[in-house]
């Protein structure tokens, strides 16, 4: 569950759609449907900001984030955390790696049956359809709203059924209404808990050029390496 939430900052069938579905709600999917068909990669800055609720206190982190899908169903990422401590966390092949540069350590975790849903949730908004969206969440606009200096829709998503349950009680996007940025530049993660976290993309590039070695994680000699798991 932690790593989940460590890492949820990446941090998720309109056929049978009633007649009198919403049509912003319509058009907000069908715009996502369109881009998920071409998305591969992105890079942006990024800011997360952890509520716990029984301690009622806020953590800030930021830092920069790459993405990319390598195939359907299956991302390999990597956050660069820069504030308020540095450390780089990777995702590859369901396995997380977080390095350490303080005290030269990388932990090693790997998250076996909980990857797929990990991977499911960082593809919502940019590499999950619409149609895939209302299939696996009940949907609904919430208004318009401003965010980062720009008019979105908001949208709310709460998991019907499945394991998606067992992590989160809800989830928000804010998707810009410019029809050329069907992309979330917020999204808020609601835990069963009463924990959150709010994720706000800047500088935000869709299909970058990236080199072969961007989402690896580059280690200096002498450095120890973890298994938290045994």
């Amino acid at each position: 569950m932690k790593v989940i939430r460590i890492t949820s900052a990446f941090l998720i069938s309109v056929s049978g759609w009633a007649a009198t579905a919403d049509p912003s709600l319509q058009d907000l999917l069908a715009r996502m449907d369109e881009a998920a068909g071409s998305f591969h990669s992105m890079s942006a800055n990024v800011k997360y900001v952890t509520h716990t609720a029984v301690l009622d206190d806020n953590s800030d982190e930021g830092g920069t984030v790459v993405m990319k899908k390598v195939r359907a169903n299956l991302v390999q990422g990597l956050i660069d955390f820069t504030v308020p401590d540095r450390r780089t966390v990777t995702i590859e092949q369901r396995k997380v790696q977080i390095y350490y540069p303080k005290i030269k350590t990388v932990q090693v975790i790997d998250l076996g049956k909980h990857g797929e849903q990990l991977d499911q949730f960082l593809l919502i908004g940019f590499a999950t359809s619409g149609t895939e969206l209302a299939r696996d969440y009940s949907m609904r606009v919430l208004g318009p709203e401003k965010a980062l200096g720009q008019k979105t829709a908001k949208i709310e998503l709460m998991p019907k059924a499945g394991e998606a349950r067992q992590y989160l009680q809800k989830l928000e996007l804010w998707i810009p209404e410019r029809p050329s940025q069907p992309y979330p530049v917020q999204e808020k993660i609601y835990e069963k808990s009463g924990d959150y976290r709010l994720v706000t993309y800047t500088d935000m590039k869709i299909n970058p050029a990236l080199p072969p070695d961007a989402l690896k994680l580059k280690l200096p000699a002498g450095v120890k390496t973890e298994y938290p798991q045994k």
